[in-house]
């Protein structure tokens, strides 16, 4: 089940508020600029898959999305590590970064914590097979797969090639409570 909780960002250990429901967590992020939303699967996927056959296996829904929210570029980042050695892409997503253009999150398998740092506070989301976000341009976040990472997540851009993220100085993601700590 998707939670959100939100923090301040000056105190990481003592969450303000934690919500389970759906409409609770959308009413919560479309405070702050960021659209919540499930939306069903239409083709199963298995996390871990080659990103090309994932992206392959869900053409049809993510052009869909692509159309529906007027994005321009797709990719696929696939992970299953349940011996816990770690990749470079699992590493990379931990840290704090922005991207200029609006983009999308959708959750084809799997799950993970994407955490958005906006403001003084931090909306720390347990996001699940067909969860959906949508972030503003410039959004700070995060997204950390635990220890055994295993996830499928399809992202859309509004830009016509996927962009370049940049890193936030600092380490501020490591004061947060990981996936593993939910």
């Amino acid at each position: 089940m998707s939670s959100l909780t939100v923090y301040q960002q000056s105190s990481p250990e003592y969450p303000d508020k934690l919500l389970s429901d759906a409409e609770d967590i959308a009413r919560t992020l479309a405070a702050v600029g960021v659209q919540f939303s499930q939306v069903p699967l239409q083709q199963p996927v298995i996390a871990g898959t080659a990103s090309a056959e994932l992206m392959m296996a869900s053409r049809v829904q993510i052009d869909q999305l692509l159309i529906q929210h007027g994005y321009a570029s797709a990719e696929v980042l696939s992970l299953c590590d349940e011996r816990g050695e770690g990749s470079e892409l699992a590493r990379a997503l931990r840290f704090e970064q922005t991207c200029q253009p609006a983009h999308l999150h959708y959750c084809l398998a799997g799950r993970g914590l994407l955490a958005l740092h906006v403001g003084e506070y931090v909306y720390s989301l347990l996001y699940e097979k067909g969860d959906l976000l949508l972030m503003p341009a410039d959004t700070a976040h995060w997204f950390d797969g635990g220890e055994h990472p295993r996830f499928a997540v399809v992202r859309l851009f509004d830009s016509p090639q996927v962009p370049v993220f940049a890193p936030v100085e600092g380490d501020f993601a490591a004061a947060f409570t990981g996936l593993d700590d939910c």
